[in-house]
């Protein structure tokens, strides 16, 4: 068979072996070594190289070879003005030399300087990005039996593969710089939102609550916080975990009520494929998905005994298995739990166990409710109202009497209710431009729970005062009864006009009728 031809052979196989490689891999240093693998094994192309220029941008250092041996190391960084390698890179244009000992500062290796087939010769091309070169691509010829254009242009079609690769290198590299940097900002963001100092509180209570989990939060001891729905205690959990050394890795939130008890356990220590009906894959588990991290795991006293006494082994020793696996796995938590159920007594009733009791009140905390810290209520109303407003772009505002209504509600719902409560208010506003009189929803609230703001204002109702039988049920508006209702409600005209059954545009219209200075019943 004619040389020419069999080189030809030698050539294609060369080309389809690198473009196999190209897909191979997101490592640009592995594609690359193996592409110059496929030149040296097919053609007869010696030391193979790929020079990509130095973090300082003055030389041009190997970033993948093949047959560099070490005597050849101290050449692996050359001068970018110099070396020839250098000028190829600048002038982007190929160099092809059929004898190499002729090339100008160029080191050949004492073993090629003659061939068994005859003179060494020495091709370099660049790899060019959008005709900007990124790097060079050279080789030692050790052959002389094919036409040196030929050659040149396999060496071609490599930097071609391998630009091609290096692009998507490049895009790789400064799209997860960028991910990066956006997971930082926003990690910043998150500390500082959920940092205990910035949780809103002006209340002794929350103060006392916030300065234990600070203390707490630092350490790898688990956290059990109590108290009723609505109190913020997710909140706090967040606030504790970007306080911890975990804050760098997941905060993983795990509602055990809201999970169906033959689910809880996968949900939780994750599934082998097959391990019951329905599983069709291997399912990675809350506890896997929080290494290094933090799993908050809400109304613990939810959960069945079963999976009690698993959650027991992992809080003791960090290990569990997966459903239908054998194999036991490790995992560095950070355990935060939280119920609003009275744990004593589902102790005593068999249905929570002791020992896990015992183990989950190592730091337990109480949260107050909300009626218990009225000095957090109106700076949590001044929050939510600036959040809504700018979630439906409206300006809306509350009088002081909606204020003062607001902090002798007992809430019920506590923060939560708050703050629903302050949304419907602002989407039920027509004109946010006005401040709100008469909170739609206060109306609802008053009927709702009527002898707390009563308590809560301590003025008994004088003798003379009539109270309405049914809602909205009108009272004779005599000024003994405006006045009575003002001093039951404290001067707070909403509930005063609910008092008596009317309208708050009818109450004030009957104050300004009789003279009456509201401001003086207001303590």
């Amino acid at each position: 068979m004619p040389e020419t031809t069999i080189h030809q052979a030698r050539t294609l196989s060369a080309l389809m072996d690198m473009s196999r490689h190209i897909s191979s891999s997101l490592d640009y240093k592995l594609i690359a070594t193996r592409c110059l693998r496929s030149l040296s094994e097919n053609l007869d192309l010696e030391k193979c190289a790929l020079f990509m220029p130095t973090a300082d941008k003055k030389g041009l250092q190997l970033h993948a070879g093949i047959d560099w041996e070490e005597a050849d190391m101290k050449y692996a960084r050359v001068s970018m003005s110099d070396s020839p390698v250098g000028k190829v890179f600048y002038s982007g244009m190929p160099l092809a030399a059929p004898r190499a000992e002729d090339v100008p500062n160029l080191h050949v290796p004492k073993n090629f300087e003659v061939s068994p087939h005859g003179i060494v010769g020495y091709i370099a091309v660049p790899v060019l990005v959008n005709r900007m070169s990124i790097g060079v691509l050279s080789a030692f010829r050790v052959s002389s039996q094919t036409m040196l254009d030929e050659d040149v242009n396999v060496m071609k079609i490599a930097a071609s593969i391998l630009s091609q690769t290096l692009k998507l290198d490049d895009f790789v590299k400064s799209a997860n710089l960028k991910l990066r940097k956006e997971n930082e900002q926003l990690q910043a963001v998150l500390e500082g939102h959920f940092h205990l100092k910035n949780l809103i509180s002006r209340s002794p209570a929350m103060s006392s609550v916030l300065n234990m989990v600070q203390r707490v939060a630092e350490t790898d001891a688990s956290v059990l916080l109590r108290g009723e729905s609505g109190t913020g205690k997710t909140v706090i959990a967040k606030g504790a975990h970007f306080a911890s050394t975990h804050r760098r890795s997941a905060f993983i939130n795990v509602n055990c009520a809201a999970i169906p008890e033959n689910l809880i356990e996968s949900e939780l220590f994750g599934h082998e494929k097959g391990s019951f009906t329905g599983a069709l894959n291997q399912r990675t588990g809350k506890f896997e998905a929080a290494h290094n991290g933090t799993i908050f795991l809400d109304e613990i006293g939810e959960l069945s005994l079963d999976t009690q006494a698993k959650l027991l082994r992992i809080i003791q020793d960090g290990t569990f298995e997966r459903l239908g696996s054998n194999k036991t796995i490790k995992v560095d938590v950070r355990l935060i739990f939280a119920t609003n159920a009275d744990l004593e007594a589902l102790v005593s009733q068999k249905r929570f166990r002791e020992d896990l009791y015992y183990r989950l009140m190592v730091i337990p905390i109480h949260i107050p409710p909300l009626r218990e810290r009225k000095e957090d209520i109106l700076p949590l109303v001044s929050y939510f109202l600036e959040q809504h407003n700018k979630k439906y772009n409206k300006n809306v505002c509350i009088s002081l009497e909606g204020h003062r209504f607001l902090e002798s509600y007992s809430w019920p719902g506590n923060v939560r209710e708050l703050e629903h409560t302050i949304e419907r208010a602002v989407v039920l506003t027509v004109d946010g431009k006005e401040p709100i009189s008469d909170i739609p929803i206060l109306n609802s609230l008053a009927d709702s729970a009527p002898a707390p703001v009563s308590m809560n204002l301590g003025s008994p109702a004088p003798d003379n005062f009539q109270k309405p039988r049914a809602p909205y049920e009108r009272v004779p508006l005599h000024k003994s009864n405006i006045i009575a209702a003002l001093e039951e409600s404290a001067g707070i005209q909403t509930l005063a006009a609910k008092k008596l059954g009317i309208s708050l545009r009818q109450f004030r219209y009957a104050v300004n009728k009789h003279g009456i200075e509201v401001k003086s019943f207001k303590y």
